[in-house]
């Protein structure tokens, strides 16, 4: 079987013997089992900083001594990452930290699995939002961090909110999208899997995605979904909710990585890409789709307008009639005209590269 690109990348960026003064990336063990957004964002930022000449390494706990690196990136806040930070601020490295993180009470309330744990996590986040010096690892983890690397202006006002962050150590670096998007071609879709307008999804196929939310307004409009993604562990029971909910409308393609191109095609095919979920930061499968031309339908939770301001249409999760409004919309309006020369002249990782590498000189000289 052939390896796909993403575990290529990461496999070589994780192998053999450390070279003094790497840069080295982290994300939690499991992330990769089911790879999304976060993980794209890590595998993106590095392929260009490589571009760039700088020496990119996944950090391996068999092979790597973190006193000879140059400096240590974790991605996503998780309590491996913390005690990895404690060791690396122990052995005097710089530690630079991208949270990819988003609190929403709206989706901590309709996420929770019962009543009491839907009242004990809304708990915690009012404690959050009245004390926020309370003590916790997330605000440890943050505290430790030389530079702390949200995605956007309203996560870095949520994080200086609820952790009372010194906003003196954030720099804010957006998410990216590829610029093969910008060109990409229908014809490699359709030669594949027909003609014909359809609405693209792309992303995990989880509660918090609203998955089932749009599929069930779909079903009620009678359009064609095209579904590209994998099922986490133990999200398979809401996985077969969706299939049955789309039963006839609805392609399932499985997971397909960022560099097949058939994804790429999947986006320049398309007539809407629609992502109602609870929260996006801003969600990388709508800037690429806003390149490649789609028209896009986004929940409105999130940094999504901090992104696309008025060039796309909003969708609450929790509001059926609302996604089916705005994907009729988008149907019948196309995508706005400014969309992708926005996302295009903002957005490309060639940017966010040389944004991260400039917060690199500043921590790690």
């Amino acid at each position: 079987m052939k390896t796909a690109p993403i575990f290529a990348w990461t496999a070589a960026r994780s192998q053999g013997a450390m070279v003094p003064g790497s840069i080295l990336y982290h994300a939690p063990s499991v992330v990769f089992q089911a790879p999304g957004g976060g993980e794209n964002q890590l595998v993106q930022t590095g392929r260009h900083l490589d571009d760039m000449g700088l020496n990119i390494r996944l950090f391996s706990p068999w092979l790597d001594r973190l006193e000879d690196a140059r400096l240590l990136h974790l991605f996503g806040m998780s309590r491996e990452g913390l005690e990895l930070a404690r060791v690396a601020r122990a052995r005097q490295v710089p530690i630079a930290l991208s949270p990819i993180c988003w609190f929403e009470p709206r989706a901590i309330a309709a996420l929770a699995p019962d009543p009491v744990r839907r009242a004990w996590d809304l708990a915690k986040w009012g404690v959050k939002r009245v004390a926020p010096r309370v003590p916790g690892w997330r605000r440890t983890l943050l505290k430790l961090a030389d530079v702390v690397l949200p995605n956007s202006e309203a996560e870095a006002t949520q994080l200086t909110r609820i952790f009372s962050l010194d906003a003196s150590r954030i720099r804010v670096v957006p998410n990216g999208v590829s610029s093969t998007f910008a060109y990409a071609s229908p014809d490699t879709f359709r030669e594949e899997y027909g003609a014909g307008d359809f609405v693209l999804y792309a992303g995990r196929i989880e509660p918090r995605k609203n998955v089932l939310g749009l599929v069930e307004a779909i079903a009620a409009l009678g359009l064609k979904l095209v579904v590209i993604g994998s099922v986490p562990p133990g999200q398979e029971g809401y996985a077969d909710a969706c299939r049955r909910a789309g039963d006839g409308l609805v392609r399932w393609m499985g997971r397909m990585d960022h560099d097949d191109p058939r994804l790429v095609s999947a986006f320049a095919a398309a007539r809407v890409f629609a992502l109602p979920s609870w929260f996006e930061t801003p969600g990388l499968a709508a800037l690429e789709a806003a390149l490649a031309g789609c028209a896009v339908v986004v929940t409105p939770y999130g940094c999504t307008r901090e992104y696309f301001g008025d060039r796309v249409e909003y969708a609450r999760p929790d509001r059926p009639t609302e996604i089916a409004r705005a994907l009729i919309r988008a149907w019948e309006q196309g995508a706005d005209p400014r969309l992708a020369a926005h996302v295009g002249s903002r957005f490309l990782w060639s940017e966010v590269a040389q944004r991260t590498a400039e917060v690199y000189d500043q921590i790690a000289g």
